[in-house]
């Protein structure tokens, strides 16, 4: 089922599926790891939105947490 972060709760992991921001945004979201296929962990929902990604602690605020899309099995 494809979601957006923002309805996502701590402790979910999810697989990103699509980023649909605007070019400078989803370069920069695709630069820190938010690929198509990469796995993240829920660490703390709300704004900030914060997600462990290979490795990588990020915080999203609420315009980049729905521009992605991602995979909840």
């Amino acid at each position: 089922m494809l979601k957006t972060i923002p309805s996502l709760q701590t402790g979910d992991v999810a697989t990103v599926e699509r980023v649909s921001a605007l070019r400078n945004a989803a370069k920069r979201l695709a630069d820190m790891g938010f690929v198509r296929g990469a796995q993240l962990e829920v660490v703390r929902a709300g704004t900030p939105c914060i997600v462990r990604l290979e490795g990588a602690t990020v915080g999203l605020g609420t315009a980049h947490q729905s521009s992605i899309e991602v995979f909840v099995a």
